[in-house]
């Protein structure tokens, strides 16, 4: 597996590659997202998605709970990634830290991926599997961890 060092630094380089590539290579590497919506890179959005949205539904419960009505919580939470939304709404909520909520390594490849999902989404490039497989399973992970401290896990 690769270091999490290894993989922030091949972000640095991936995006200094897209800003090099043309057009037309672009456009493989788009379409290839496209007709191929199981691909790992995708599978790797998603994964993100999903714990962002459930942090967010973590955030909006915890407001709602103070007495917050959800259409006016909802707004200042609407925009915000994975990882702020824990760091800055549920693990204070559960007097820690993201740290010591998850494994720093779960915590640090979540971070990472949600970084990568922005670079994927806003520039339909493509990704390794070793990547996408150590932070897709860290995503999982920390799904998992929330869904415990919230007392929603089976």
């Amino acid at each position: 597996m690769p270091t999490i060092q290894e993989m922030r630094s091949r972000l640095d380089e991936l995006r200094g590659l897209y800003l090099r590539a043309t057009p037309a290579q672009r456009y493989k590497v788009a379409l290839d997202r496209v007709t191929v919506p199981s691909s790992l890179p995708n599978l790797l959005i998603q994964k993100v998605s999903a714990v962002e949205g459930f942090s967010r539904s973590m955030a909006l419960e915890a407001e709602r709970r103070v007495g917050k009505r959800v259409e006016d919580a909802y707004a200042p939470l609407r925009y915000l990634n994975g990882v702020v939304l824990i760091r800055d709404h549920i693990a204070p909520r559960f007097r820690t830290d993201p740290e010591h909520l998850f494994d720093p390594d779960d915590w640090d490849l979540f971070a990472l991926a949600v970084e990568y999902r922005n670079f994927l989404v806003h520039e339909a490039s493509s990704l390794r599997a070793g990547y996408c497989d150590a932070m897709g399973a860290a995503c999982e992970r920390v799904l998992r961890k929330l869904a415990e401290v919230s007392g929603v896990s089976p």
